[in-house]
């Protein structure tokens, strides 16, 4: 399996909790690397940040074969 990493910042009152926040820079990952096409495993992880801060920051990473 290949193994694909992104750094996404999002801003931190755009949603209501941290698991929404990462959807939201999934999300942001998948556009950025125009494969949501293809099927991968995707997770988030927050680096920096809480809900309600200027940016949260997280490490997007995608598991294809």
């Amino acid at each position: 399996m290949k193994r694909n990493h992104y750094k996404v910042a999002v801003p931190g009152d755009c949603a209501e909790t941290l698991r929404e926040l990462g959807e939201i820079a999934i999300n942001e990952a998948r556009e950025r690397a125009r494969l949501y096409c293809m099927p991968a495993t995707w997770i988030a992880r927050r680096v920096k940040g809480n809900v309600g801060d200027w940016n949260v920051t997280f490490n997007v990473y995608r598991w294809h074969r």
